[in-house]
């Protein structure tokens, strides 16, 4: 087929879909010579600009100048059209090139008209390079987010920088800025939105300026940022979410922004948004209702307005926290949810096709008559074109896919969207009705259950003391009525779930603590209300964690780490969450506050998640101590390149910004250095350095004071970690940091046989990977140096003689780690084989652990191959009860002297064959 014929055959499929483009070639032909030359190409809208040439800005050009406009939209849309019916163009295409028009048609009228008042108030022309000259043209919607649909109008906002007077002493009269920008705008929005005999730009929508209609045109910063703060309500944040401005001066774009953000975005995790959005789609389907339009595929079930919403709602309730879900596309938010894990990546999918579908069903709608709706069709004709201009066979065929589409959006915004359960109590009514409501809601619960009169008596004893206080404070009635809700939901929570662990008051006062703590702040109770499943989950975590009750009462951000239900094991992608972090701090880089509240609550939100896995069973203690010492891992990495930015220290690497220091490595001792760190240990840190790398000790020593500082730094999200330096060479009388042969020689000439111990726990953590190798070479060297056994053997058993005798144990309980046969007991067999063996068997300087090491010791026949197990099993049944203990908040563990006594005994006998 020849490529004329091509051509006429898709403008006749052209012409079918779309009235309004048969009309305008008919009318128009040198349109249709220009689309059989160029319909194969994108459009470029600066190529089509010809309203360019209207650079003489006075009155009389004026209406050559706005023909020229209406004939660059025709010209631009006929092809549009032309492209994306032919399946030469995408919906991305036909979007971005509308909206670039609309850039395009605002700035160009902008200019022309300001011009055309600067005359007549008789300013000279430079005077509109200023700052203040400048108007903002804020585009909001979805010419905002660059997804404008082909016969939108386009909603805009005025703003100006400051008030003043614009006119020189020269002038006729004296004009304030507002009056020069009111009168620009007035004459943009008649450039764009007159319709006359060349037909229009685009309708001109003004009503989502600061009071709407009944407001001024034009706003200035300051007027628009005292409404934000007293009269803005909070439909108009979700409008403002798609703000993006057209024009106007760097600095008062840059100043508008600052303004907006925080309109938009919380600093926390909104969950009052999702109520709000909620109401505002109830008023927006009953208005659709009245105006029977509820098969509106925008406004209507399933419709665009659902998939949009369903994008913001993630937006407003996380994007004060997670930056990179401030975007203004639909497209973006979807794809970012999805990035997240916030809904499965299969709803995202199908979301993002029906959003697709249903675009690309707008523009068609429109482009039958150029018309702005979102209505089916209704007669036959139109229907049949419709369907033709979809890829379906018949009206009958799109209708099952279009409903299926639209399925597919009511069922995920219903599952978002739907009313919390007891949702409906919570009007405000006075705050004594729903403290006596709640009296009978706690007895109802308690009658469901059986429970010793004791424990009933303590509840009731504890809701009443919160009732007493409630009633003095200055709680809201919806906060009231809220906790009419959660308390009793709380109480049946713990009661279904806490009987096992015994303790069921003592979990019942943890819930109702943690809803005290934010029982002022309605964003966490909003969080609760709208996700019923979360109080259960904090009841089974709270019953088995003290300190995880107390973490979460500590932090209340972090209930939303228990909204998603976590399933199978745990795999942390450290690589990735490193990755985020540093993006997150890369976007606050001179916010010191910012970085240190970043790096918190990464760590609490890891940490938190890593202890609901063991709580409910997904997670070994081993690799629960792995994962806690990655986490510190990671976490010193980036603490240690923040702090040397601020001290302007070289990187290894120059080319990546995020490499460590040159010269300068964290080793890690104890716990962090044998990968067995718990949910509060601290960490044992030795800094070292290599003074060939060009940086000065002193430098490295305030790297080290500066480090130091960023974690143990008391802010509100905690410190990071609490630090001892005490392992350093020379104790707290030595250098903060040492190089490596000053480390060397310490350690073979001048350390105590317990160094050496630590030294056997001791990795590379942090800091210039370089400096790792050297350090292992040192170690190796120091640990596999030839010993005496027997004096070895005297110096550990004098050393763990006078420790037991400053521990002492309780007449009814001993101190599982340094009881006869406990954990330290293990810990220094290990250190002993290490110390006594590695001349002889390299095996033993892997910094395996101390499980590993005891079954190899046994391989080599130094120890009993049984008893060597059997101290080895009985290790990881110390860390298991260790950890029990540290998880509810005992600083140590104590055991009855009849438990344990197999694992006691085993450990016992190891340490009699070794040290007679």
């Amino acid at each position: 087929m020849s490529l004329t014929a091509t051509f006429d055959r898709q403008l006749a499929r052209t012409f079918h879909a779309s009235r309004y483009a048969a009309q305008l070639c008919h009318a128009k032909p040198k349109l249709l010579e220009e689309l059989r030359a160029h319909h194969t190409e994108p459009i470029a809208i600066a190529q089509l600009a010809v309203v360019a040439t209207y650079s003489g800005a006075n009155e009389t050009a004026e209406p050559a100048f706005h023909a020229a406009l209406r004939l660059l939209r025709s010209q631009v849309l006929l092809r549009l059209i032309f492209r994306d019916i032919n399946g030469l163009a995408d919906f991305a295409e036909v979007a971005t090139t509308i909206s670039a028009l609309a850039d395009f048609t605002v700035n160009a009228a902008l200019q022309f008209h300001a011009r055309v008042v600067a005359r007549q108030f008789g300013m000279i022309e430079s005077t509109l390079a200023g700052e203040n000259a400048q108007l903002v043209v804020v585009g909001m919607g979805k010419l905002g987010a660059h997804e404008l649909n082909v016969s939108s109008d386009i909603d805009l906002i005025f703003i100006y920088a400051h008030d003043g007077v614009a006119t020189p002493a020269s002038a006729p009269a004296e004009k304030s800025w507002h009056e020069f920008h009111a009168e620009t705008g007035k004459r943009v929005i008649r450039a764009i939105d007159l319709l006359d005999e060349n037909g229009f730009v685009f309708r001109v929508d003004m009503r989502l300026r600061p009071f709407g209609a009944s407001g001024p045109l034009v706003s200035s910063l300051a007027t628009l940022e005292q409404y934000f703060q007293t009269q803005a309500r909070p439909w108009e944040r979700y409008a403002w979410l798609k703000a993006r401005a057209l024009t106007g001066h760097a600095e008062t774009r840059a100043a508008l922004q600052k303004i907006v953000t925080p309109f938009v975005y919380r600093r926390y995790h909104d969950y009052g948004a999702i109520d709000e959005m909620r109401e505002l789609h109830g008023q927006i389907r009953a208005e659709a209702a009245k105006k029977n339009r509820l098969n509106d595929i925008k406004v209507g079930r399933g419709g665009i307005r659902e998939i949009e919403f369903i994008a913001q709602l993630f937006q407003l309730v996380r994007g004060g926290r997670d930056l990179a879900l401030q975007v203004s596309s639909t497209r973006r938010a979807l794809e970012l949810i999805g990035g997240r894990g916030l809904i499965a990546s299969e709803q995202i999918k199908r979301l993002q096709t029906a959003y697709l579908f249903l675009r690309n069903l707008e523009h068609r709608l429109q482009y039958l008559d150029d018309a702005q709706t979102q209505a089916l069709p209704t007669n036959a004709v139109d229907q049949e074109r419709i369907a033709n201009a979809m890829n379906a066979e018949s009206w009958a065929d799109f209708a099952v896919e279009l409903n299926a589409q639209r399925n597919v959006v009511s069922s995920e915004f219903e599952s978002l969207f739907a009313s919390a359960p007891g949702s409906k109590t919570v009007s405000p009514t006075p705050a004594s009705t729903a403290l006596n409501g709640l009296k009978a809601s706690i007895h109802a619960v308690l009658e469901r259950f059986t429970l010793d009169k004791i424990s009933s008596e303590a509840i009731v004893t504890r809701v009443n003391t919160w009732q007493m206080a409630a009633r003095t404070q200055t709680l809201s009635a919806k906060i009231i009525a809220r906790m009419e809700v959660l308390i009793p939901a709380a109480l049946s929570a713990t009661l279904s779930t806490a009987l096992q662990y015994e303790q069921t008051p003592a979990t019942f006062f943890r819930l109702l603590d943690l809803l005290e703590a934010v029982d002022k702040r309605e964003t966490y109770l909003a969080l609760l209300m709208e996700y019923p499943h979360v109080l259960p989950r904090i009841a089974r975590i709270t019953a088995a964690s003290t300190w995880a009750a107390d973490f979460l009462q500590r932090h209340p951000i972090l209930l939303d780490e228990l909204i998603a239900i976590e399933h199978g094991t745990i795999k942390i992608d450290w690589l990735n969450e490193r990755a985020k972090l540093q993006t997150a701090c890369d976007q606050t880089a001179g916010d010191i506050e910012k970085q240190y509240e970043l790096l918190r609550h990464r760590k609490q939100v890891i940490t938190l998640q890593l202890n609901i896995a063991d709580i409910e069973g997904r997670l070994g203690v081993m690799a629960l101590s792995d994962a806690l010492s990655a986490l510190a891992d990671m976490l010193l990495a980036i603490t240690l390149v923040l702090v040397s930015r601020v001290l302007n220290i070289t990187p290894a690497n120059v080319a990546n910004h995020w490499d460590a220091p040159a010269g300068f490595a964290i080793i890690g001792y104890g716990k962090l250095g044998s990968k067995e760190l718990g949910y509060a240990s601290d960490l044992d840190l030795v800094f070292l350095f290599d003074e060939k790398c060009g940086t000065g000790g002193d430098q490295f020593a305030k790297l080290a004071q500066r480090l130091g500082s960023w974690l143990n730094t008391m802010t509100a999200g905690g410190v990071l970690y609490e630090t001892d330096l005490r392992l350093r060479p020379d104790g707290v009388a030595g250098m903060l940091v040492a190089n490596l042969a000053a480390f060397r020689d310490y350690q073979l000439h001048r350390a105590w046989t317990w160094e050496h111990q630590a030294l056997t726990r001791a990795r590379w953590c942090a800091g210039d990977a370089a400096l790792a190798a050297p350090f292992e070479v040192i170690r190796n060297e120091v640990l596999a140096t030839s010993r005496d056994k027997q004096k070895l053997k005297n110096e550990i058993i004098a050393m763990r003689d006078k420790m037991r005798a400053e521990k002492k144990d309780r007449a009814d309980a001993l101190d599982l780690k340094h009881a006869r046969g406990g954990i330290v007991d293990v810990e220094f067999i290990v250190q002993y084989l290490i110390l006594a063996y590695s001349a002889e068997h390299a095996e033993f300087l892997g910094n395996l652990g101390n499980f590993a090491l005891l079954m190899r010791a046994g391989a080599l026949g130094i120890i009993d191959e049984a008893v060597a197990a059997e101290v080895a099993k009985a290790y990881l049944a110390y860390r298991e009860r260790q950890h029990l203990a540290r998880n509810n908040n005992q600083l140590k563990t104590w055991i009855g002297l009849d438990e344990l006594v197999a694992e006691r005994r085993a450990v016992v006998t190891a340490w009699g064959t070794l040290f007679g």
